[in-house]
C-alpha cells in the first residue's frame, strides 16, 4: 500500500500592496485592542480604593482588584464587620475606602513590601486601645501605618 500524498497547504503568494495592506489592518486592530485594554484599567482604577503609595501598574492593579473582591465577599459573609467592628458610620455610611485599607495591612497585601520581622505565617490583630478595638472608619484611607502584634503580643511592629 503506497502512502498517501500530503497536499501542502501554503498559501499563494500575496503581492507586496496585499501584505502591506494587511499589516496595516492587524496593525489597526492592534491598537484599538490596546486603547480599549487601558480605557478598562483607566475605569478600573477609579473604581478599586488605593493608596498614594500603590504604583498602579496593570498587574497591581488587577492584585489590588482580586483583593477588593475578596474583602467584599468577606464583608458580605460578616455583615459589614471588619474585625468584629461594624463598618457603617451613622455620619459618613459605610467606610470601605478606610476598612479596605486596614484589611490590606491587616492581610500582608501592603503597598510596601513586607519586611523580615513580618512573616506571612504570623497572625496580624486589629490595634486596640484599653482592650477596646479601634473602629475602621476612624482611619483615614491613606494611612499606611498599623499597629501588628506578634504571636506571644509582646512586640509591635509598625510598618
Amino acid at each position: 500500500m503506497a502512502p498517501k500524498k500530503r497536499h501542502s497547504s501554503r498559501r499563494v503568494p500575496k503581492s507586496e500592496d496585499d501584505a502591506v495592506l494587511q499589516r496595516a489592518c492587524a496593525n489597526k486592530r492592534e491598537r484599538q485592542r490596546t486603547k480599549e485594554l487601558n480605557d478598562a484599567f483607566a475605569i478600573l482604577r477609579k473604581i478599586i480604593p488605593s493608596m498614594p503609595s500603590d504604583k498602579m501598574s496593570k498587574i497591581h492593579t488587577l492584585r489590588i482588584a482580586t483583593d477588593y473582591i475578596q474583602f467584599l465577599d468577606q464583608m458580605k459573609r460578616d455583615n459589614c464587620k471588619l474585625f468584629g467592628v461594624d463598618i457603617f458610620d451613622e455620619e459618613t455610611g459605610y467606610g470601605l475606602q478606610a476598612s479596605f485599607s486596614i484589611w490590606r495591612g491587616s492581610h500582608g497585601v501592603s503597598a510596601t513590601p513586607m519586611t523580615n520581622a513580618m512573616t506571612p505565617s504570623m497572625p496580624l490583630q486589629m490595634p486596640t486601645i484599653n482592650g477596646s478595638c479601634i473602629a475602621p472608619v476612624s482611619v483615614p484611607y491613606y494611612t499606611s501605618s498599623y499597629i501588628i502584634k506578634q504571636g506571644d503580643g509582646s512586640a509591635e511592629v509598625w510598618y
